[in-house]
């Protein structure tokens, strides 16, 4: 009986399933099959030289150096054999997937039938190969998958006949994408991402599910996918490396494939908020790598990361409103790095047996306040971390500080009309965010254009009547926080906004007093909104406010910039937005308007306080959108062009003074006496 070697084939079509070999005489294993030296011939003598395989599964690292060794020395017989055994292996299957074969229907034959009836030995063996596990290296079994050589020269076969490879080869193509890749070495990396790009040429119908593993792979992968037996560690960044390079190269062949199928699936993959720092600061960062190389995505990518950023955002602030005050401040300190107070730390007394009981139910209680506590603060790393990324990409944008601000480039322009847009349809619109707001805030100050444009728009709509009354509002706190807080914003164009703010105010008092007849907030809602934000303004700008001006005789005067005396009258007008605004904001606005003799307030407010101050809902919310910036890793970006509260001087021991004057006057007039109006004229006067 003539060995396995000297065997012939009845019909010429190639190896089973072929491996690469060693130029040695004797079979070297490798893989899935054994490759007998004397049969292989070189590529010149043709390529229906037969070559018999036995199977097996055996490889050592030894072998694996004379398989390296016999691609430098035969390697295009090495690839005319994995020619044919892929070309074979996708004539089974052809066979199989038609009934009415020409070689079927002509009787062909006891192997044609065999095939016929499920015996795909080649083409089951091809899949096999992408579907073996890297990992599975059993040595005592002498079981080990292919090599990436092996598969790399197979994906280069399959790549010279991927016109072949339509929907009846669907299960093999979905092994060859659901292999593992990533991990193994450079030179099948490149094999495969050209299988991939040659694939999605010729069929459109696999873009989808290519798209989708490439972007599943932009994701946090677990460290195992670069540890691959018997191979070099490739580490996490080296990896995403590999896929962005993937993305690329098939971007680069199908365009049009950026937005009808990469888009969608970039969304898709987009960490839900719940999901770990890690998972969320990773994709992002991927993300932002795609917009470097795919621009036509830029707006809409941005968009959507504006979007999943606000909502843990406003989660944030969700949690801060149902934890206890108490919780709530130690949180807020601990975020701006002050020590907690040990004094609010519950503990239990052992020694009472009485009370073991409600001991263990206040122990449960506390233990799910600190769940909740310790939630909160890792949503809020992961916030900072974000914030922090995003704030990096757009500063890449913008000139640098020691830059002419007015020299700009197209694309500082650009990105600002762009975080311009996402603030008006994404982050306006949303109630009580706390940071995201600040990407506008940031990027407003790059440049004084920016800045004036993001405040006309503000001004525009907080005046504007024929909008919501919601959008006005929300426009009043926005410019009033903006003007307040903004650093480099010229003084002149402080004072401009506030002029015309005044000038509506005036206006308005003029026409609609007909119509008032007291605090109405649902009635004059943006009325107040307005006065509101001229306070708040007041108390963080009064410096600037002030100008000084020489008359002709050479004497210098201080007055308050042009149209803000018209306060005088919004205040004492039937409107008395005194009642009505933010008992925060006006009691400050009282104080330092006061002490700097601009109004005088507290006869107003002690009148309102006699009658009733009002039902919370009554009042405007005190709600500013740029209040103090709290998140440790990103405020670096804030703190360069932030207004931080500096007390007035001189204030501090008026208010001691004051307070003590109160106390003699409240014992020396006693509980009878109740005249308002000269306690009033008392404790207005400066």
């Amino acid at each position: 009986m003539p060995s396995a070697a000297g065997k012939k084939h009845d019909r010429d079509d190639g190896p089973s399933t072929p491996t690469l070999a060693s130029t040695s005489k004797k079979r070297v294993r490798f893989a899935s099959g054994v490759i007998d030296k004397k049969r292989v011939q070189p590529e010149s003598d043709g390529e229906d030289s037969d070559a018999t395989i036995t199977s097996t599964t055996t490889t050592t690292s030894e072998q694996q150096q004379l398989v390296v060794k016999k691609q430098r020395v035969g390697g295009p017989s090495v690839r005319s054999l994995f020619r044919k055994f892929v070309v074979n292996a996708l004539d089974e299957r052809a066979i199989v997937g038609s009934s009415s074969s020409p070689l079927f229907l002509s009787g062909g034959g006891a192997d044609v039938v065999s095939i016929y009836q499920g015996k795909l030995t080649r083409y089951e063996e091809l899949r096999h190969k992408f579907q073996a596990d890297p990992a599975d290296v059993d040595v005592d079994e002498g079981s080990t998958p292919p090599s990436s050589q092996e598969l790399q020269m197979t994906l280069s076969a399959l790549t010279n006949v991927v016109s072949r490879l339509d929907n009846s080869c669907a299960a093999l193509l979905k092994d060859i994408i659901a292999a593992s890749w990533v991990g193994r070495d450079g030179m099948f990396v490149s094999a495969y991402v050209r299988f991939l790009g040659n694939l999605v040429s010729a069929h459109a119908n696999y873009m989808g599910v290519v798209t989708k593993m490439l972007v599943g792979n932009l994701a946090m992968l677990p460290r195992e996918f670069g540890k691959l037996p018997g191979y070099p560690v490739v580490d996490r960044n080296t990896i995403y490396d590999r896929v962005h390079y993937a993305l690329q190269y098939i971007l680069e062949l199908v365009p049009t494939a950026a937005t009808s199928t990469l888009f969608p699936q970039l969304v898709a993959e987009f960490p839900h908020k719940s999901e770990r720092k890690l998972e969320h600061t990773l994709y992002l960062a991927n993300l932002l790598r795609v917009v470097e190389y795919v621009p036509a995505l830029r707006n809409k990518l941005l968009s959507v990361i504006t979007d999943r950023i606000i909502k843990i955002d406003i989660e944030i602030q969700v949690d801060l409103d149902e934890l206890e005050d108490d919780e709530g401040e130690e949180l807020e300190a601990e975020l701006t790095g002050a020590a907690l107070d040990d004094k609010d730390i519950t503990t239990v007394d052992d020694e009472n047996d009485d009370e073991e009981d409600e001991g263990s139910a206040d122990d449960d209680e506390e233990d799910i306040m600190q769940d909740s506590v310790k939630s909160l603060k890792e949503t809020v790393d992961k916030l900072d971390c974000m914030l922090d990324l995003l704030f990096n990409y757009y500063s890449s944008s913008f000139p640098e500080v020691d830059k002419d601000p007015n020299n700009l480039t197209a694309s500082a322009i650009n990105t600002f009309e762009m975080i311009h847009g996402f603030f008006n349809t994404t982050i306006m619109p949303t109630y009580r965010s706390r940071y995201t707001q600040f990407l506008l805030f940031w990027a407003a100050q790059k440049a004084p254009r920016f800045s004036d444009h993001f405040c006309v728009s503000m001004v525009e709509r907080a005046l504007d009547n024929t909008r919501p009354v919601g959008t006005r509002q929300a426009a009043a706190a926005y410019i009033a926080s903006y003007v307040a807080r903004a650093k480099l914003m010229p003084t002149k164009d402080v004072r401009a906004v506030v002029r015309i703010l005044c000038r509506w105010l005036g206006e308005f008092v003029d026409v609609r007093s007909v119509d008032c007849s007291g605090p109405d907030v649902n009635k004059f809602r943006p009325f107040y909104a307005v006065v509101q934000a001229i306070m708040y303004i007041f108390c963080f700008r009064w410096r600037e406010l002030r100008e000084e001006c020489e008359d002709e005789w050479g004497v210098v005067e201080a007055s308050w910039t042009a149209g803000l005396d018209v306060m005088q009258k919004v205040i004492t007008s039937r409107f008395n937005p005194l009642k009505v605004c933010s008992p925060a904001v006006v009691d400050m606005f009282a104080k330092i308007a006061n002490h700097l003799q601009f109004v005088f307030c507290f006869t107003i407010i002690e009148q309102n306080k006699r009658r009733g101050r009002g039902r919370e809902e009554e009042m405007l919310d005190s709600y500013f959108p740029f209040d103090p910036f709290l998140l440790k890793k990103s405020r670096k970006w804030i703190d360069e062009c932030y207004v931080v509260w500096t007390p007035v001087p001189g204030l501090e021991d008026e208010e001691e003074s004051d307070s003590s004057d109160e106390e003699e006057e409240t014992e020396a007039e006693g509980d009878g006496e109740d005249d308002d109006e000269e306690e009033g004229t008392q404790r207005g006067s400066p």
